[in-house]
């Protein structure tokens, strides 16, 4: 890779790193299905009119995509709502390429190998030293939240490969759209009493600009631009870089509390999944996007 372009690979994991921080601020203010609706609409309004309209058998495969992308954004946020905290939601991110790597090979056909198969199962060890942190225990369902997340996240990827004939913008850009009123219900259900816009803080206005232009359109936008132009194995590695902005940047704006435990952890599972990107999956992997 040029040494521009792995600039902007790793300028895209301090992105989604950072994007956990952003979370935080955002949650304070906004519940977590108000906020990523928020964001997708700002994102969709952003990118539909520059990009090239789906056929109808593509906004059908994009609607069915959607419905995942509408659970693994919005419960990573709902899991930092519930208490998890910024490290540790970083580092359970990190099972999405775990769940993608497993539906790959059960829908798709892509054979895992022994090299894989002890990625996973390396990742799923560092999960579980991270999952008996103080910080888990706390706040359990947040947990369950974010692995959730992670689960919708690999089924995602395997939908994603499905769609033929289209950019990775204009997925993005369509499937934001889809996600909008999906979003908006779920808030209406779960959380009927929104916060009023005109006692928005500077923080949470800041949040949610960071999540839609930072996290999405600039970070996706270089990143499917790398992967167009680089193999798999080239590019995704830079990925496993996010977790650490995460925990570092949450360290700086929150001074959150780094056990031993979390940081052992946190290597294993990053180690396993370092296993499994460098095999060169034949499954999309879309990224440490939160």
């Amino acid at each position: 890779m040029r040494p521009i372009d792995i600039f902007f690979a790793i300028l895209v994991a301090l992105l989604w790193g950072c994007n956990f921080v952003a979370a935080k601020f955002g949650v304070a203010f906004f519940p977590p299905f108000l906020l990523t609706a928020l964001r997708f609409t700002f994102v969709s309004l952003v990118l539909v009119p520059f990009v090239k309209r789906p056929t109808g058998k593509q906004l059908k495969q994009i609607a069915v995509l959607s419905t995942m992308s509408t659970l693994h954004f919005s419960l990573i946020f709902a899991a930092i709502y519930h208490g998890l905290d910024i490290a540790t939601s970083a580092l359970v991110g990190q099972m999405g390429v775990v769940f993608a790597c497993i539906f790959g090979a059960i829908f798709l056909k892509d054979r895992l190998g022994w090299y894989r198969l002890s990625g996973i199962m390396i990742s799923i060890i560092g999960t579980m030293i991270v999952a008996g942190t103080p910080n888990i225990a706390e706040h359990m369902l947040g947990f369950w939240v974010a692995m959730l997340s992670c689960f919708a996240w690999g089924v995602a990827n395997v939908l994603i490969k499905k769609i033929e004939g289209m950019s990775s913008m204009s997925m993005l850009a369509w499937m934001g759209l889809c996600t909008v009123p999906m979003l908006f219900a779920l808030s209406l259900i779960f959380e009927p009493v929104w916060p009023r816009l005109a006692d928005l803080p500077l923080s949470a206005g800041v949040s949610l600009m960071y999540t839609a232009v930072c996290s999405t359109i600039i970070a996706y936008g270089l990143w499917y631009n790398l992967l167009t132009r680089y193999t798999v194995s080239q590019v995704t590695p830079y990925s496993l870089m996010t977790p650490v902005f995460g925990i570092a940047s949450g360290q700086v704006f929150f001074t959150e509390e780094l056990t031993s435990q979390v940081i052992v952890g946190g290597l294993v599972t990053i180690v396993g999944v370092a296993v499994i990107v460098m095999r060169r999956p034949k499954t999309i992997m879309l990224g440490e996007a939160t």
